[in-house]
């Protein structure tokens, strides 16, 4: 819980809800997108949802694999924190 809070404001990973019976079908992992921080109008709610439902639906269909290795990460954190970093690119 404490990694979601501190690194993925706005995305949290939910665990499968318990079985019931061994018969019940196994869910999975669910993906919670959540919204801006400011309040949004009722046109701009609705152009956020549907915008997430279209990317959901691309990334299952080309079955995207979105994993990004841990030294790359790791390399651009090295950049991101130098002095003057946004200007340098």
């Amino acid at each position: 819980e404490s990694i979601q809070s501190t690194n993925w404001q706005s995305v949290r990973w939910k665990p499968p809800p318990p079985r019931n019976s061994p018969n019940d079908p196994h869910i999975g992992w669910r993906t919670e997108f959540r919204s801006m921080e400011l309040q949004l109008t009722d046109f701009e709610n609705a152009a956020f949802t549907a915008f997430i439902v279209l990317l959901t639906r691309v990334i299952l269909t080309f079955d995207l694999n979105l994993y990004i290795p841990m030294s790359r990460v790791d390399a651009n954190m090295q950049r991101a924190h130098s002095r003057n970093s946004a200007a340098k690119g």
